[in-house]
């Protein structure tokens, strides 16, 4: 993510039960919320008038839409015995207002048509991610159509996965993939491994360490996480340190520094992981990056310097993402 971002990602989506692994749930335009109040539904508080200026003065400016997400929110869990929805409601809002964000109340966020568990501590997955997760599905499609059934299934590596979004939609959209997952944040990872019951979760701090085989490992232990991958596609903090600052309040306050700071010119990380990157990646194997528009060209270098080719920058101004391609 970089400074752009607006602190609220993709917006929550009704809160319910939680399946191991993300469950599609129809795609949801972009924005803090995305859902209208179901006919039949219990009337609102009195209170409700008073919560939605809260809301509203907290900085939310979605605050009627906020307010009935966390309703269902809080009618969903007061029967669990978490207390009186409407004391509930009262605490979520409370924590909205004081910039937690939303998708960490009601514990999960929509990434396209995918809805995924997030823990609080966790980074929330951006809808602008959405491009680099398509290309990456795009392209591990091409590669099972090109192989055929009858082959090795096409391998990704999802590095720096937080959620495990990425991994999650590849898997969704191209059935029988082999999807690794690693993060250097354990709360990241137990988060992942309940999005990804069918990949290798692995905890890391770098790309070297799956290389030497030193990293440790859940989930999948039948795949491998040191052989050869088709793609990469490492989804690395690009906010330069000097520009935290100017991130919405809530932000550094409830997901980790480690996902959000990118060093002196926002691709320290980049710069860092590239070259051990290239090593796990087979000849003609893709890696993919997202990046802010103004990093293109200096991304190019590092990523040349890597020895990557055929390095492409790729954009969508619906989703105001960018992202550069280099192939192996």
């Amino acid at each position: 993510m970089d400074a752009r971002d607006d602190g609220r990602a993709d917006g929550p989506v009704p809160d319910g039960p939680v399946p191991d692994g993300p469950v599609p749930d129809g795609p949801v335009p972009d924005g803090p919320v995305h859902d209208d109040p179901v006919p039949g539904d219990p009337a609102p508080s009195h209170d409700r008038d008073a919560l939605i200026v809260l809301l509203r003065a907290g900085g939310s400016v979605f605050a009627e839409d906020e307010y009935e997400v966390l309703r269902e929110h809080a009618e969903r869990v007061g029967p669990d015995g978490r207390g009186d929805a409407e004391e509930i409601l009262e605490l979520l809002v409370d924590r909205r207002v004081h910039g937690e964000r939303i998708e960490h109340i009601v514990e999960h966020a929509q990434f396209a048509e995918l809805r995924v568990q997030v823990d609080f501590g966790v980074f929330v997955p951006r809808s602008r991610t959405v491009l680099l997760a398509s290309l990456v599905a795009d392209r591990l499609r091409e590669l099972r159509d090109e192989r055929g059934a009858a082959a090795a299934p096409p391998r990704l590596l999802d590095f720096g996965c937080g959620t495990g979004a990425i991994a999650a939609l590849a898997i969704h959209r191209v059935p029988g993939i082999e999807a690794v997952a690693v993060d250097s944040d354990r709360f990241a990872v137990a988060c992942a491994e309940r999005n990804l019951p069918g990949a290798r979760v692995v905890l890391a701090g770098s790309a070297l360490a799956l290389a030497t085989g030193e990293a440790g490992a859940a989930g999948q232990g039948r795949i491998s996480a040191s052989a050869p991958f088709d793609v990469i596609a490492a989804n690395l903090p690009y906010v330069p340190t000097s520009q935290l600052q100017l991130l919405p309040h809530g932000i550094l306050e409830s997901e980790p520094r480690t996902a959000l700071d990118g060093g002196h010119d926002g691709l320290d990380p980049l710069g860092e992981h590239a070259l051990a990157l290239g090593a796990l990646l087979r000849d003609g194997g893709m890696l993919i990056t997202e990046i802010a528009p103004h990093q293109a060209e200096l991304g190019t270098e590092i990523l040349e310097l890597a020895g990557f080719r055929g390095i492409e920058v790729r954009s969508d101004e619906a989703l105001d993402a960018t992202v550069l391609l280099g192939w192996r």
